[in-house]
Protein backbone atom coordinates (compact mmCIF):
# COMPACT_ATOMS: atom_id res chain seq x y z
CA UNK A 1 0.00 0.00 0.00
CA UNK A 2 2.99 2.14 0.90
CA UNK A 3 2.76 5.85 2.00
CA UNK A 4 0.08 8.41 0.54
CA UNK A 5 0.28 11.22 2.04
CA UNK A 6 -2.47 14.47 1.91
CA UNK A 7 -1.54 15.91 5.36
CA UNK A 8 0.31 15.71 8.32
CA UNK A 9 -1.22 16.74 11.67
CA UNK A 10 0.85 17.69 14.84
CA UNK A 11 -0.91 17.04 17.73
CA UNK A 12 1.11 19.00 20.69
CA UNK A 13 0.98 19.12 24.24
CA UNK A 14 2.32 22.61 24.60
CA UNK A 15 5.09 21.34 26.72
CA UNK A 16 8.99 21.78 25.61
CA UNK A 17 9.27 19.26 23.48
CA UNK A 18 6.14 20.73 21.14
CA UNK A 19 8.46 22.72 19.24
CA UNK A 20 10.40 19.75 17.65
CA UNK A 21 7.24 18.13 16.97
CA UNK A 22 6.55 20.86 15.06
CA UNK A 23 9.60 21.15 13.03
CA UNK A 24 9.90 17.37 12.44
CA UNK A 25 6.22 17.48 11.00
CA UNK A 26 7.37 20.24 9.33
CA UNK A 27 10.39 18.78 7.32
CA UNK A 28 8.33 15.50 6.07
CA UNK A 29 5.09 17.72 5.32
CA UNK A 30 7.83 20.12 3.07
CA UNK A 31 9.48 16.94 1.37
CA UNK A 32 6.31 15.29 0.53
CA UNK A 33 4.54 18.46 -0.18
CA UNK A 34 1.52 18.74 2.05
CA UNK A 35 0.27 20.60 4.06
CA UNK A 36 0.84 20.43 8.34
CA UNK A 37 -2.15 20.93 10.66
CA UNK A 38 -1.23 22.07 14.29
CA UNK A 39 -3.46 20.72 17.21
CA UNK A 40 -3.62 21.53 21.42
CA UNK A 41 -3.48 18.15 22.26
CA UNK A 42 -2.44 19.22 25.98
CA UNK A 43 -5.80 18.12 27.49
CA UNK A 44 -5.25 14.59 26.41
CA UNK A 45 -1.40 14.42 27.44
CA UNK A 46 0.95 14.01 30.73
CA UNK A 47 3.56 15.92 29.00
CA UNK A 48 5.69 18.36 31.50
CA UNK A 49 4.75 21.87 31.14
CA UNK A 50 6.54 24.79 29.54
CA UNK A 51 7.98 26.76 32.06
CA UNK A 52 6.60 30.08 30.02
CA UNK A 53 3.18 29.08 28.41
CA UNK A 54 3.96 27.78 24.05
CA UNK A 55 1.91 30.43 21.82
CA UNK A 56 0.59 27.55 19.19
CA UNK A 57 0.61 31.03 16.27
CA UNK A 58 3.79 31.38 16.58
CA UNK A 59 4.82 27.60 16.41
CA UNK A 60 2.68 27.39 13.07
CA UNK A 61 3.97 30.84 11.57
CA UNK A 62 7.90 29.51 12.61
CA UNK A 63 7.10 26.44 10.55
CA UNK A 64 5.88 28.18 7.95
CA UNK A 65 8.43 30.78 7.30
CA UNK A 66 11.27 27.85 7.93
CA UNK A 67 10.48 25.35 6.33
CA UNK A 68 8.25 26.77 3.45
CA UNK A 69 4.89 24.50 4.07
CA UNK A 70 1.35 25.46 4.26
CA UNK A 71 0.26 25.51 7.84
CA UNK A 72 -3.16 25.58 9.19
CA UNK A 73 -3.62 26.07 12.94
CA UNK A 74 -6.85 24.15 14.55
CA UNK A 75 -8.19 26.58 16.79
CA UNK A 76 -10.11 24.25 18.65
CA UNK A 77 -8.60 22.65 21.56
CA UNK A 78 -8.66 18.34 21.05
CA UNK A 79 -11.10 17.74 23.88
CA UNK A 80 -10.91 13.97 22.65
CA UNK A 81 -9.10 11.00 20.84
CA UNK A 82 -11.45 10.76 18.62
CA UNK A 83 -11.38 14.57 17.76
CA UNK A 84 -7.58 14.10 16.49
CA UNK A 85 -8.73 11.20 14.80
CA UNK A 86 -11.25 13.04 12.92
CA UNK A 87 -9.18 15.90 12.23
CA UNK A 88 -6.18 13.33 10.42
CA UNK A 89 -9.20 11.46 8.56
CA UNK A 90 -7.22 9.24 5.59
CA UNK A 91 -3.84 9.67 4.35
CA UNK A 92 -2.57 11.20 6.88
CA UNK A 93 0.71 11.08 9.37
CA UNK A 94 -0.06 12.21 12.68
CA UNK A 95 3.29 13.39 14.53
CA UNK A 96 3.16 13.32 18.22
CA UNK A 97 5.46 13.66 21.74
CA UNK A 98 6.48 10.88 23.54
CA UNK A 99 4.84 10.16 26.94
CA UNK A 100 6.75 9.11 29.53
CA UNK A 101 4.27 8.80 31.88
CA UNK A 102 1.10 8.44 31.63
CA UNK A 103 -2.15 10.69 33.37
CA UNK A 104 -3.62 8.24 35.81
CA UNK A 105 -7.09 8.28 35.03
CA UNK A 106 -6.51 7.09 31.22
CA UNK A 107 -3.34 4.56 32.12
CA UNK A 108 -5.62 1.70 31.50
CA UNK A 109 -5.82 3.19 28.32
CA UNK A 110 -2.63 3.85 27.27
CA UNK A 111 -0.40 6.69 25.82
CA UNK A 112 -2.43 9.23 23.34
CA UNK A 113 -0.30 7.45 20.36
CA UNK A 114 -1.83 4.06 21.90
CA UNK A 115 -5.30 5.01 21.85
CA UNK A 116 -4.82 6.71 18.34
CA UNK A 117 -3.75 3.64 16.85
CA UNK A 118 -6.52 1.66 18.02
CA UNK A 119 -8.79 4.35 16.64
CA UNK A 120 -7.26 5.23 13.32
CA UNK A 121 -5.84 3.96 10.57
CA UNK A 122 -3.06 6.47 10.16
CA UNK A 123 0.79 6.15 10.99
CA UNK A 124 1.91 7.95 14.18
CA UNK A 125 4.98 9.06 14.33
CA UNK A 126 5.99 9.35 17.84
CA UNK A 127 9.30 11.86 18.31
CA UNK A 128 11.90 11.17 21.30
CA UNK A 129 14.78 12.41 19.46
CA UNK A 130 14.17 16.43 20.08
CA UNK A 131 17.35 17.73 19.64
CA UNK A 132 17.39 16.26 15.95
CA UNK A 133 14.16 17.11 14.70
CA UNK A 134 15.02 19.33 12.22
CA UNK A 135 17.77 16.80 10.25
CA UNK A 136 16.69 14.40 7.79
CA UNK A 137 17.06 10.52 8.99
CA UNK A 138 20.43 9.35 8.05
CA UNK A 139 19.75 5.60 9.34
CA UNK A 140 16.42 3.87 9.99
CA UNK A 141 15.89 0.66 10.79
CA UNK A 142 12.65 -1.12 9.79
CA UNK A 143 11.46 -4.50 12.45
CA UNK A 144 9.47 -6.41 10.42
CA UNK A 145 8.18 -9.76 11.52
CA UNK A 146 8.24 -11.68 7.66
CA UNK A 147 4.66 -11.76 7.22
CA UNK A 148 3.00 -10.13 4.15
CA UNK A 149 3.04 -6.61 5.77
CA UNK A 150 6.24 -6.92 6.17
CA UNK A 151 6.80 -5.17 2.64
CA UNK A 152 4.78 -2.60 2.92
CA UNK A 153 6.67 -1.11 6.62
CA UNK A 154 10.00 -1.38 4.23
CA UNK A 155 7.90 0.91 1.64
CA UNK A 156 6.79 3.17 3.78
CA UNK A 157 9.85 3.55 5.39
CA UNK A 158 11.85 4.07 2.11
CA UNK A 159 8.87 6.52 1.18
CA UNK A 160 9.18 8.96 4.55
CA UNK A 161 12.74 9.74 3.17
CA UNK A 162 14.10 8.12 0.12
CA UNK A 163 17.62 9.36 0.97
CA UNK A 164 17.80 7.22 4.31
CA UNK A 165 19.72 4.43 4.66
CA UNK A 166 17.31 1.19 5.64
CA UNK A 167 18.16 -1.79 7.52
CA UNK A 168 15.48 -4.26 7.75
CA UNK A 169 15.97 -6.03 11.04
CA UNK A 170 14.23 -9.32 11.99
CA UNK A 171 14.35 -11.69 15.30
CA UNK A 172 13.31 -15.09 15.60
CA UNK A 173 12.46 -16.65 18.50
CA UNK A 174 14.32 -19.15 19.99
CA UNK A 175 12.60 -22.51 20.55
CA UNK A 176 11.29 -23.33 24.50
CA UNK A 177 12.68 -26.54 25.11
CA UNK A 178 10.66 -27.59 27.60
CA UNK A 179 7.46 -28.69 25.68
CA UNK A 180 9.91 -30.61 23.26
CA UNK A 181 11.77 -32.48 26.01
CA UNK A 182 8.91 -33.50 27.52
CA UNK A 183 7.40 -34.71 24.09
CA UNK A 184 10.74 -36.61 23.87
CA UNK A 185 12.22 -35.09 20.53
CA UNK A 186 15.03 -36.08 19.67
CA UNK A 187 18.21 -32.85 19.78
CA UNK A 188 19.37 -33.69 16.52
CA UNK A 189 15.78 -32.82 15.34
CA UNK A 190 15.68 -29.74 17.08
CA UNK A 191 18.75 -28.68 16.17
CA UNK A 192 17.98 -29.04 12.23
CA UNK A 193 14.74 -28.11 12.83
CA UNK A 194 15.92 -24.58 14.71
CA UNK A 195 18.67 -24.65 11.58
CA UNK A 196 15.86 -25.17 8.91
CA UNK A 197 14.05 -22.06 10.37
CA UNK A 198 16.77 -19.49 10.59
CA UNK A 199 17.54 -20.28 7.11
CA UNK A 200 14.01 -20.00 5.74
CA UNK A 201 14.06 -16.59 7.89
CA UNK A 202 16.62 -15.34 6.26
CA UNK A 203 15.78 -15.85 3.21
CA UNK A 204 12.13 -14.10 3.70
CA UNK A 205 14.29 -11.10 4.97
CA UNK A 206 17.03 -11.37 1.73
CA UNK A 207 13.67 -11.18 -0.63
CA UNK A 208 11.87 -8.09 1.15
CA UNK A 209 15.43 -6.04 1.17
CA UNK A 210 15.62 -7.54 -2.47
CA UNK A 211 12.61 -5.74 -3.30
CA UNK A 212 13.34 -2.65 -1.20
CA UNK A 213 16.77 -2.39 -3.52
CA UNK A 214 14.15 -1.21 -6.60
CA UNK A 215 13.36 2.08 -4.69
CA UNK A 216 16.32 2.79 -2.30
CA UNK A 217 19.84 2.67 -2.27
CA UNK A 218 21.26 1.72 0.90
CA UNK A 219 19.70 -1.31 2.05
CA UNK A 220 21.14 -3.94 4.74
CA UNK A 221 19.31 -6.72 6.67
CA UNK A 222 20.16 -7.52 10.17
CA UNK A 223 19.15 -11.22 11.44
CA UNK A 224 19.23 -12.28 15.15
CA UNK A 225 17.61 -14.95 17.92
CA UNK A 226 16.15 -13.67 20.33
CA UNK A 227 13.56 -11.26 21.75
CA UNK A 228 12.90 -9.14 19.11
CA UNK A 229 11.90 -6.13 21.08
CA UNK A 230 15.04 -5.88 23.15
CA UNK A 231 17.10 -6.62 19.72
CA UNK A 232 15.54 -4.07 18.08
CA UNK A 233 16.32 -1.58 20.99
CA UNK A 234 20.30 -2.89 20.75
CA UNK A 235 20.11 -2.82 17.10
CA UNK A 236 18.28 0.67 17.06
CA UNK A 237 21.51 2.06 19.53
CA UNK A 238 24.74 -0.21 17.93
CA UNK A 239 23.16 1.58 14.43
CA UNK A 240 22.50 4.98 15.55
CA UNK A 241 19.07 4.62 13.56
CA UNK A 242 17.39 8.10 13.80
CA UNK A 243 13.80 6.47 13.27
CA UNK A 244 12.47 3.27 13.82
CA UNK A 245 9.55 1.58 11.76
CA UNK A 246 6.75 -0.81 13.31
CA UNK A 247 3.88 -2.61 12.57
CA UNK A 248 1.14 -2.87 15.00
CA UNK A 249 -1.97 -4.61 15.05
CA UNK A 250 -4.99 -2.62 16.68
CA UNK A 251 -6.71 -4.48 19.59
CA UNK A 252 -9.11 -3.24 22.35
CA UNK A 253 -7.60 -1.55 25.09
CA UNK A 254 -8.05 -4.03 27.48
CA UNK A 255 -5.60 -6.70 25.66
CA UNK A 256 -3.66 -4.19 24.48
CA UNK A 257 -2.82 -2.94 27.76
CA UNK A 258 -2.26 -6.65 29.31
CA UNK A 259 -0.06 -7.84 26.30
CA UNK A 260 2.09 -4.91 26.03
CA UNK A 261 3.25 -6.33 22.23
CA UNK A 262 6.52 -6.02 20.22
CA UNK A 263 5.52 -1.98 18.87
CA UNK A 264 4.93 -1.35 22.80
CA UNK A 265 8.41 -1.99 23.85
CA UNK A 266 9.94 -0.90 21.04
CA UNK A 267 8.17 2.72 21.50
CA UNK A 268 9.75 2.25 25.30
CA UNK A 269 13.37 0.68 25.04
CA UNK A 270 14.35 2.48 21.68
CA UNK A 271 15.95 6.19 22.02
CA UNK A 272 14.95 7.23 18.40
CA UNK A 273 11.85 8.47 16.64
CA UNK A 274 9.04 5.52 16.66
CA UNK A 275 6.95 5.45 13.26
CA UNK A 276 4.06 3.10 14.29
CA UNK A 277 2.35 1.70 11.40
CA UNK A 278 -1.40 0.18 11.91
CA UNK A 279 -1.09 -3.48 10.08
CA UNK A 280 -4.69 -3.49 8.92
CA UNK A 281 -5.05 0.26 8.24
CA UNK A 282 -6.75 -0.36 5.27
CA UNK A 283 -9.59 -1.28 7.01
CA UNK A 284 -11.87 2.22 8.13
CA UNK A 285 -12.52 2.10 12.22
CA UNK A 286 -16.09 2.07 12.67
CA UNK A 287 -15.76 3.42 16.36
CA UNK A 288 -15.04 7.70 16.01
CA UNK A 289 -18.89 8.04 15.60
CA UNK A 290 -19.36 5.84 18.74
CA UNK A 291 -16.61 7.76 20.74
CA UNK A 292 -17.75 11.60 19.58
Amino acid sequence: MGLQLQSILAAVDMSPTSAAVVARAAVIAARHGVGLKLIDASALCAGSPAAQPLDLAALARQAADRFDVRVEMLEERAASVAQIAREAGHQCLIVLPYERRVRLRSLWRGSLADQLLRLCASPVLVIKSAAVAQARYQRVLVAVDLTPTARDLVTIAGQLDDQSALQIFHAIRPLHPNPLRNAEVPQRIMKAYLARRKLEAQEQLLEIASAALKCQKRVQTVFCEGEPARHAAVQQSHAKAGLVVVGKRRYSALPDALCCGVAKRIMAWCDADILVVPLDRAEPSGRLAEMA
